[in-house]
């Protein structure tokens, strides 16, 4: 109570000033139409302003469940699709974790660093050994490839993504069919390049690219983008310019695709190499 007097004491000024002036304006507002209907009108807009920040925050954090609910959802239908069981016989179905019969298990993974600016770039994901991941496993996202996995904790996998110079996949033309590996030459964060396409084949700006299923990573038919331009290259084959389906500066959620048989097919491989 002492402190409250003291308080008043020393800024009667101010509240003496408050209160007239807060008078005032109960007066003006009152008693003059205009006035009321301007005060309310800016006081409704103040009012909503601050509703629809609000409202637009509330969205945001909604919108980002919702992501990871489509994210979620996208996996399971992954874990559903057509290309996940190639001879489905009874020797050559596996088992998913989600108890679901198929060749690939599909992780999702949220990433939590990423790098675009640099010649060997990596991305960092939150999923590890712990949830299955190992090297050499493909990473997408909804647009397209990502990149695959290179060094793996319990927790957190390191990323090799497209755009790194040490990057490289086995990419096909869609349309007719002819395949050559596809790299990145460190200049434009937008455009691989295709490579070893023989100089008879009609190529068109738009075509798609997309994954090959050579190399033993990617499973067959991820898209990597469409053809930009393209040059023959020494009289017999073309280098093309494929323009990056993924904006890897907006890359979010991605998918992990582990290969069930790959291990297998890595054995019998290696086997035909030493012999």
């Amino acid at each position: 109570m002492r402190k409250l007097l003291r308080f008043i004491i020393q800024n009667h000024f101010i509240i003496l000033f408050l209160l007239i002036e807060s008078f005032s304006l109960f007066l003006l507002f009152s008693r003059n139409p205009y006035q009321k209907f301007t005060f309310y009108r800016f006081s409704h807009s103040i009012i909503n302003r601050i509703a629809s920040r609000i409202s637009n925050l509330e969205d945001y954090f909604s919108l980002y469940h919702e992501n990871r609910a489509l994210v979620e959802e996208n996996t399971k239908l992954y874990n559903q699709l057509a290309s996940s069981y190639p001879g489905t016989t009874s020797d050559t179905i596996y088992r998913l974790y989600n108890g679901t019969s198929g060749t690939y298990l599909y992780i999702p993974a949220r990433i939590i660093n990423n790098t675009v600016n640099n010649q060997y770039n990596y991305i960092t994901i939150n999923k590890g050994s712990r949830d299955q991941i190992e090297p050499d496993m493909a990473v997408i996202c909804n647009n397209g490839i990502v990149g695959y996995t290179k060094s793996v904790s319990k927790n957190f996998t390191v990323v090799l993504p497209a755009l790194n110079l040490d990057f490289i996949v086995s990419g096909k033309i869609k349309k007719s069919g002819y395949y050559g590996p596809v790299s990145w030459n460190g200049v434009n964060a937008n455009l691989l390049t295709l490579v070893d396409i023989p100089h008879h084949v009609t190529l068109n700006q738009g075509d798609t690219v997309i994954t090959s299923g050579y190399g033993g990573i990617f499973p067959e038919g991820y898209l990597i983008g469409t053809i930009e331009d393209f040059r023959l290259k020494g009289g017999n084959y073309y280098e093309i310019n494929i323009k990056l389906s993924s904006d890897f500066r907006r890359l979010d959620n991605v998918q992990v695709i582990r290969h069930h048989a790959k291990q297998e097919l890595d054995s019998l491989q290696n086997l035909l190499l030493n012999d």
